[in-house]
Order: C-alpha cells, then sequence, then structure tokens
C-alpha cells in the first residue's frame, strides 16, 4: 500500500468526523437562534456561512481524497514503493474500527454525563438542545457500534461504490 492510499483513508476519516461535528454544531447554533429570537441576523448568517463552507470541505474530502493525498504528499521515489504493513483493506478495516471506539469513547462519556445529571436528586425537565444531545449520543453509540462490529463490511461496501464506474 502506498503512502498516499493511507492519506486518503485518512482524509476520508476526518470527512465522516467533520461531518458529524457539523450535525452536531448545527443544532447548537439553531437553538441559539430561536432563543435569541432571531434578533442576531449578523451571528447566524456567519454561522450559516461557516456551517457551508466546512461542509463544502468534508464534501471535497470525502469525494477526492486520492488528489488531495497527492497534493500533501511530496513525491519521492518511496511513493511507488509498496508499503510492507498491510494491504488496503486492511488498512481501512483497522480505520473504521479506531474510529468506531472514538466515536464509543464520545457515546460512554455523554451516557456517564447524562446518568449523573438525571442521578442527582433534582428534578431536571430536559430543554430541547439536551433532548438534541442526548439523541446525538445515541447516534454516536449507534454509529460506533456500526464502526467496530461492520467495518469489514463497511470496506467492502465503499470498494463497490469506488468501482462501480469502472466495469
Amino acid at each position: 500500500m502506498k503512502p498516499e492510499h493511507v492519506v486518503a483513508i485518512a482524509l476520508r476519516l476526518f470527512a465522516i468526523a467533520l461531518s458529524l461535528s457539523i450535525v452536531s454544531n448545527i443544532t447548537g447554533s439553531a437553538w441559539y437562534y430561536i432563543i435569541s429570537g432571531g434578533s442576531n441576523a449578523g451571528f447566524s448568517l456567519l454561522v450559516i456561512l461557516f456551517t457551508i463552507l466546512l461542509a463544502v470541505l468534508a464534501f471535497l474530502l470525502w469525494r477526492f481524497p486520492f488528489w488531495i493525498a497527492s497534493k500533501l504528499l511530496k513525491f519521492d521515489d518511496s511513493m511507488n514503493r509498496p508499503s510492507s504493513w498491510g494491504s488496503l483493506d486492511e488498512v481501512q478495516t483497522v480505520a473504521f474500527t479506531v474510529m468506531g471506539v472514538y466515536f464509543l469513547f464520545q457515546a460512554v462519556t455523554g451516557t456517564i454525563y447524562w446518568l449523573a445529571l438525571f442521578t442527582t436528586g433534582f428534578p431536571i425537565a430536559p430543554e430541547p438542545q439536551q433532548w438534541a444531545s442526548m439523541l446525538m449520543t445515541i447516534a454516536e453509540f449507534l454509529l460506533a457500534c456500526f464502526l467496530i462490529f461492520g467495518a469489514a463490511g463497511l470496506g467492502a461496501l465503499i470498494s463497490k461504490v469506488r468501482r462501480l464506474g469502472t466495469n
């Protein structure tokens, strides 16, 4: 496997993490806009522009990882020699598993927070932003399970999609 393949996989993983971060931040920003009654239009426009910029970046990282990887790496003779530490499928499976462990960590820490909050003995009425955060914790847990236990299948699916136009 060439170094550019490893970097391309890392770029795709970063695109996934960036997309999830965008979704998480949009919920918080929308909640802020609702609370302010729409009075802070300048801030809202800035958040929308920044969100669009990040979404475009995530799309480009997902769609063109090999081109970006080739621009990030210095070309020399080592680019033509295969690496001895694994095939593309093995590295991709390990990368998805590592990403799954990261999301599992996020979900476990979120679950501990919510359990601690609800078991304090004080009556708590969750607000919409807190409900959204709880749903995000559940989504992170489901995504973690999918990435950890279905990493090989996800890699195979990506390989099939990548080869669709070549037949």
